[in-house]
C-alpha cells in the first residue's frame, strides 16, 4: 500500500510538471498545447488529489514534494499573484487606468447602467473600453463631465480626465485582410506628471482555433488551422508594439484586450520587456475573461520601467465576459516633454 501510495503521488507531481511545462513554455508555440493553456487551470490541479494517500502512509517522506507540486500548482498552472511589487512603488504622481472589454461586439448592451456605475465608483483618470458599442460610446459624454472623449472605430472607447494631446488609430486593413481583428491606437496623454504614451489594443482572438478543439476526434488533423492562428496573433502583438512605441521616449502605458496571457510565448515575445501592473501588484489569479467553469487573465496594463504599479484588481462583473481591470500606477517625478 505504501509502495503504491509513493508511486501514485510521484505520477501527480509528474503530471502537474507537465501541465505547468506546456503553459508556461509550450503555449501559443506548439499548436496541440494551445487548449492547455486557455483551458481550465483548476482542473489541472486536481491532479494534485493522487498525492494523498502518500501523505497519509508516510507523511514525512511526502511532506516535502507534495509542497514544492503543491506550490508549482498554486503559483505556476494557477499563476496566483500576492502583490509584493507594489511595495516598491515610489512616492510619484498617481494615476488610476481602468480597462474593460464591455462585450458590445457579442449583440446588445443591456447593462449599460452596471457599466457607467461601475467606472464611475472606481473614479479612474483614464478609462479604456474595448468593443464599447454604440450604447457605451454614445453614454460617455454625458456621463463624463470633465474627462476627453475619443472613439477609434470601430469599437474601442477611450476617457480621459484631462487633455488628450494626440490621437491616431494604425491602419489594420493589412491584418483584416488576412482574418485579423484587431485594433491599435496610440494616444499622447497630459498628465500631472507630463505627457504620457498610451498605446490601446484589442487584438486577435485564439477562439476561432480553439472551437475547433470540441470535437476531440479532429485534434491530429488541426495543427494547420492552429499554427495560421498562432501566427496571425503573432503579427498583431508584433505590429501592435511597434507602432506604439513609435516615437519619442517617454513613460508609456499600454492596455487593452490582449487575448493573450502572460504565459504564452507571443506574450513573451512582445509583451515581457513591460512591466504587467497586475503581475506585479494584484492579488490572486486575476482572471478577466470568464466562461461559466473557468478563467483566464487576458486583459492587462502594462507599463514601461519607469511607471510603477502599487495595487492592481479586478471589477465587479458588469455583464459581459470580462471583468475590468483596474490598476493604481505612480508615475516618474518628471518626464520628458511630447514633441
Amino acid at each position: 500500500m505504501q509502495r503504491t501510495a509513493r508511486r501514485l503521488g510521484w505520477l501527480s507531481l509528474a503530471v502537474i510538471l507537465l501541465f505547468w511545462i506546456m503553459i508556461r513554455f509550450l503555449g501559443d508555440d506548439v499548436w496541440w498545447t494551445l487548449p492547455v493553456l486557455y483551458g481550465p487551470r483548476w482542473l489541472y490541479t486536481l491532479v494534485m488529489l493522487g498525492v494523498i494517500p502518500w501523505l497519509v502512509t508516510a507523511p514525512r517522506r511526502a511532506a516535502l514534494p507534495v509542497l514544492v507540486g503543491a506550490v508549482l500548482a498554486v503559483f505556476g498552472v494557477l499563476d496566483w499573484r500576492i502583490g509584493l511589487g507594489g511595495l516598491t512603488a515610489g512616492d510619484g504622481p498617481a494615476l488610476r487606468v481602468l480597462e474593460l472589454n464591455a462585450g458590445a461586439g457579442s449583440g446588445g448592451l443591456p447593462n449599460l447602467n452596471d457599466i457607467i456605475n461601475e467606472l464611475k465608483a472606481r473614479d479612474p483618470d483614464i478609462i479604456v473600453i474595448a468593443e464599447c458599442g454604440l450604447g457605451v460610446s454614445d453614454s460617455l459624454p454625458a456621463r463624463f463631465p470633465g474627462y476627453t472623449i475619443r472613439v477609434a472605430a470601430p469599437e474601442l472607447c477611450l476617457a480621459v480626465r484631462g487633455e488628450i494631446q494626440e490621437f491616431s488609430q494604425r491602419d489594420q486593413l493589412d491584418l483584416w485582410k488576412k482574418g485579423g481583428a484587431g485594433e491599435i491606437v496610440r494616444a499622447i496623454l497630459v498628465t500631472r506628471a507630463g505627457p504620457v504614451r498610451l498605446g490601446m489594443v484589442h487584438l486577435a482572438t485564439p477562439r476561432n482555433a480553439l472551437d475547433n478543439y470540441l470535437d476531440l476526434s479532429t485534434i491530429p488533423s488541426l495543427g494547420p488551422v492552429t499554427r495560421a492562428n498562432i501566427d496571425e496573433r503573432d503579427e498583431e502583438s508584433r505590429d501592435a508594439r511597434d507602432w506604439i512605441m513609435t516615437g519619442p521616449a517617454m513613460p508609456t502605458i499600454i492596455t487593452g484586450d490582449f487575448n493573450i496571457p502572460v504565459e504564452s510565448a507571443i506574450y513573451r515575445r512582445y509583451w515581457a520587456s513591460f512591466r504587467n501592473a497586475f503581475s506585479a501588484s494584484g492579488r490572486g489569479t486575476g482572471y478577466t475573461k470568464h466562461t461559466r467553469l473557468w478563467g483566464v487573465r487576458i486583459d492587462h496594463v502594462l507599463m514601461t520601467k519607469d511607471i510603477h504599479a502599487v495595487r492592481s484588481f479586478t471589477g465587479k462583473d458588469v455583464g459581459s465576459d470580462h471583468l475590468p481591470v483596474i490598476a493604481d500606477l505612480r508615475l516618474p517625478q518628471r518626464t520628458s516633454t511630447a514633441r
